[in-house]
Parts: C-alpha cells; structure tokens; sequence
C-alpha cells in the first residue's frame, strides 16, 4: 500500500514538473514572439523617418555599453563623441512615476509592463525629459534632444536625453530662441520710444554724445 502511494505520489510530482515547464516554456517563446513583433514595429518607424533624412542613433550602438548600477557604465568611444550634443532615437514609452502628461519617462527599444517585474538591461533604458508634457502612448516614438551620459558608479539610469520633443527631429544647426530678461525689455522700450519722439530722455543718458572727429586727409601732399 505504501509503495503503491508512493509510486502514485511520485507520478503526480512528475506530471507537476512537466506541467510547469511546459507553462515555461510557452511563456518564454510568448514573450520571444511578442519582442519580435515590436522590434519590426519598432523598424517599420525607424525606416520611415529614414526615408525622411532623419539621422537616428542606433540601439545596437547602445548594446556595446557594459556595466552595472553599481559599478557604473563603460561606454564606447561612438557613443562618448555623442555626448552633449543632439541625438534622436526610436523606442517605446515606458513611464517612472507619471502616467498622464509627462515630463519624464523611460525609453526602450521594446516595450515593459513593470521595470521591478522584468526590468531590462540598463543599457536599453534611456531617461527622457521632455521640453513639453505629452501623453503616454503604446505604439513607437521618435524623440529628439540633447544626450547627457552618466558616468561613475551609482547611476539611476546610464544616460537622458534632456529638452527633448516628443515625436519631433532636431538638429545641431537650428536656431535658438534669444532671451531678453524684463529689465533689458523695459529699457528698450523707453530707449525706442524716445528715439522716436514718444517720450523725452533716454533713461541713462542726459544728451546725445558727440561723436568723435574723423580722420581728414590732407588735400596736397607737400614736397619738401
């Protein structure tokens, strides 16, 4: 009787463990199919903004980076000549702590229900702060800003891109916004309006300097 409960015992255990790796395995190749599926989504985007002119940095690039949190991150030298200045880049959307109208989210190059679940390599995390909030979506997403990379141990994340814009190039040669503080406007203002006989007195000079006299040239040259 013993050796019968055993034996039946000994069964079911098996039947456990082929039950579970069957589960296993249908999972991993579940998820295997799925990163397929959103890398080619992941391509068809890239390939379209190719096709545009837009220059994109790779995330094989990315894949040369090694290392750990805690002893920090070995870059290559393709990605350190990328340092501080602007880069765009292709991922999927993957919030930190915000979930409508973000400022600041995770980029990845497929995408993640829980980064304390499954999280993925610290060399497939960009940190991204966006210049304007935007929505989170699910489909891929083209981000533009300027790439700062962490070295040293401890890092939250291995690099940011930082006044980023959301689905939108950006490029090196373009033009930036000149900032002229409320001071400087307001004496401007009272400067040009006096120029043009609105008000008197330019605020900080009682008159017009005059000018300096100019070089004269002789009318003959004299011999002596």
């Amino acid at each position: 009787m013993r050796r019968r409960a055993k034996r039946d015992l000994t069964t079911l255990l098996g039947l456990v463990v082929i039950v579970a790796t069957v589960v296993a395995v249908n999972g991993y190749m579940r998820r295997a199919g799925l990163r397929e599926q959103y890398v080619r989504m992941r391509a068809v985007v890239e390939a379209k903004h190719r096709d545009e002119g837009v220059a994109l940095i790779e995330w094989s690039e990315l894949h040369q980076v090694t290392g750990r949190r805690a002893t920090g991150a070995a870059f290559p030298e393709s990605l350190k000549e990328k340092d501080g200045r602007l880069v765009i880049i292709v991922g999927f959307m993957s919030a930190i702590d915000q979930f409508r109208n973000v400022t600041e989210f995770m980029l990845l190059p497929v995408p993640l229900v829980c980064y304390f679940c499954d999280a993925p390599p610290m060399r497939d995390i960009i940190e991204v702060k966006l210049q304007e909030p935007a929505n989170m979506i699910n489909e891929p997403v083209l981000i533009g800003g300027r790439l700062r990379l962490h070295e040293g141990p401890g890092p939250l994340f291995f690099y940011t891109i930082e006044n980023a814009r959301w689905n939108e190039a950006v490029y090196e040669d373009e033009a930036t916004e000149k900032v002229v503080d409320q001071q400087q406007r307001i004496h401007l203002i009272e400067g040009f309006q006096q120029l043009r006989g609105e008000t008197s007195g330019i605020p900080g000079q009682e008159e017009e300097e005059a000018l300096m006299p100019g070089y004269k040239p002789p009318e003959t040259v004299g011999e002596e």
